[in-house]
């Protein structure tokens, strides 16, 4: 999504985009045309190969039948015939063998006995002979060395009633021979078939099988041999006994569409250039539109980066810049001077406001420290003073001293930068330090440890961690002593005290993260004070400075975690930490 989220590669793309689609449809349909076209003439011309063929094989059959007629009524064969002696009949089958320029002669007698033959083996006398009859037969039979056409005669003495005296027949192999013969002539590739079988082709004896499908085929189909396409025609050879034979026409598409190869290349080869020269000047002027564009956002940048809010945009006066983006540089100039202008302005109101409510703090906070150590200092003073007086007074002059001095480091942890010492440290060991310490001097036990051990060791600065954690843990433990309580002191007085279950800290590890929960039992929190609680110097108690949990926030966040607060009032707060676990690449 990033590729289009700008202006100049979304008007890029779209010039691009546009000039693809517009050249591949061209593509597109000068191929779909020439390839039509292309296909039409293959299939028109294997038609024309297809009746050429036709033809050859009906003059040629007919020419054979005439043949035989001739033969068969020379008066020299019908006396031979005549005489039934296989003998006698032989020599005449050689010889007219060789006139008929047949590559098989049979001459039989009135039982269909073989009186002699010429040119064929067992088989083929065997796939010759049949009952006596006056008919003129033609038949295809298969054989070893292609398809055999016979064409056979009645060999008859002429009178009122023909007398049968045997059978002439002539046979005529279609066999590979043939088939390159009628190649020559057709252009094509051709085989012959008998009985579902292809027996002699121009093709390579393994492409028989898969020529098998296309013998009954009526139209014309393609089949695939060794890897190359033809488009092939079966064309029947009917004889007049309806027996099978079959002349199959071949036509290598993949070589007849050749060319479209190379008109596909060459156009291939103009799109790619002129998609070139589209997408340079699209890019051309998709930047002549976005140029100014990006010096803006370049500026913005760098504003945002740097909060340099002097940072100008400068556009050069060219006839082609968009007047929009040179009218929106121009006001970008003008609302940075106007949001320099408004941000010193609020600077030095949060300055003063700053100043006012440090001023504030600091005066409350310090004036009763002075107080005590003034009052410590004229009890000092006084001769009359005891010695245990004298043991207060400087107890108290040292305990506001800490006093002060925790005020002061308090403001400057706030208003200095954090910085931050990492290393590995255990949470669950960070987490008992900093109970300890929130309620050292009040209770031993007042805060209930849950913590998980399966917490591995954390990146993290374990001290700045356990001060966030302790200001926390002081603010809870500030909240269960507000709640009223009936226990009774020693002097029968009603004290507040802390029991063991009013505070509760949790550790947790889910998602990848540390979690550390703090829930107490106070007196919570009002909502009109919650959206305050982070705020510097907000504070609800008489001896606070309001920078714990600021303080605290900010560690926090300094560390990668996030720190969130919940409270009623009346029921009490719960705070959560979230921080990050190591990750498989050690970072964390």
């Amino acid at each position: 999504m990033r590729a289009i989220s700008s202006l100049t590669n979304r008007v890029f793309l779209a010039c691009t985009l546009l000039a693809t689609l517009s050249l591949g449809l061209a593509f597109y349909f000068v191929d779909e045309r020439a390839s039509s076209e292309a296909e039409a003439d293959l299939r028109l011309g294997l038609r024309e190969a297809g009746t050429l063929v036709d033809r050859y094989g009906a003059t040629r059959t007919d020419h054979f039948i005439r043949l035989a007629r001739v033969v068969a009524d020379l008066p020299k064969l019908k006396a031979a015939v005549e005489t039934g002696d296989p003998p006698t009949v032989q020599p005449l089958a050689e010889e007219y063998r060789g006139e008929v320029a047949a590559d098989f002669l049979l001459l039989t007698g009135r039982d269909g006995r073989v009186l002699g033959a010429d040119g064929g083996d067992a088989a083929t006398v065997a796939a010759a002979g049949g009952p006596e009859s006056i008919e003129e037969i033609t038949a295809f039979s298969p054989h070893e060395r292609g398809v055999l056409q016979l064409v056979s005669v009645p060999i008859m003495l002429d009178g009122e009633v023909p007398e049968i005296l045997g059978r002439l027949t002539v046979g005529l192999f279609l066999d590979d021979r043939l088939a390159a013969e009628l190649k020559s002539l057709t252009r094509s590739e051709v085989a012959f078939g008998a009985q579902g079988r292809i027996l002699a082709s121009t093709l390579s004896p393994e492409a028989r099988a898969a020529l098998a499908p296309v013998v009954g085929a009526s139209e014309i189909g393609s089949i695939t041999i060794a890897g190359e396409e033809f488009l092939a025609l079966a064309r029947p050879m009917e004889p007049v006994d309806g027996s099978g034979g079959v002349a199959v026409i071949l036509r290598s598409r993949t070589d007849r569409l050749q060319f479209l190869s190379t008109i596909r290349i060459r156009l291939a080869a103009v799109m790619v250039v002129t998609l070139l020269l589209a997408t340079i000047l699209s890019y051309g002027v998709a930047r002549t539109m976005t140029r100014p564009l990006a010096a803006i956002t370049t500026a913005m940048r760098e504003v945002a980066a740097t909060g340099d809010l002097t940072r100008k945009v400068s556009l050069k006066s060219r006839a082609w810049d968009d007047e929009d983006a040179r009218l929106l540089a121009s006001t970008f100039n003008t609302l940075t001077e106007s949001v320099g202008r408004f941000q010193r302005e609020a600077a030095q109101k949060e300055r003063l406001s700053s100043l006012g409510r440090l001023s504030t703090v600091v005066a409350h906070e310090i004036r009763n420290p002075l107080m005590i150590i003034r009052a410590s200092l004229s009890t000092l003073r006084s001769d009359r003073a005891t010695v245990v007086e004298r043991r207060e007074a400087v107890s108290d002059i040292d305990d506001e001293t800490i006093r002060l001095n925790r005020i002061v480091t308090e403001v400057l942890d706030f208003a200095r930068p954090i910085r931050f010492d990492l290393a590995e440290a255990d949470v669950n060991h960070v987490c008992r330090a900093s109970a300890e310490a929130a309620w050292a001097g009040v209770s031993a036990d007042g805060v209930t440890l849950d913590l998980d051990p399966r917490i591995p060791p954390i990146v993290t600065d374990a001290e700045r961690l356990r001060t966030a954690l302790v200001n926390i843990l002081t603010n809870a433990r500030h909240a269960v002593l507000a709640v009223p309580r009936a226990d009774t002191g020693t002097h029968g007085h009603s004290v507040a005290t802390v029991g063991p279950h009013d505070v509760l800290m949790r550790t947790r590890i889910a998602g990848g993260r540390v979690t550390i929960a703090i829930r107490d039992c106070g007196v919570g929190i009002a909502p009109e004070e919650m959206a305050h609680i982070f705020d510097p110097y907000f504070t609800t108690r008489r001896a606070g400075t309001g920078l714990g949990l600021p303080i605290a926030k900010n560690i926090i966040e300094g560390l990668g975690g996030v720190l969130t607060v919940s409270s009623r009032r009346g029921e009490g707060t719960d705070v959560r930490i979230d921080l990050p676990l190591p990750r498989s690449d050690g970072r964390a």
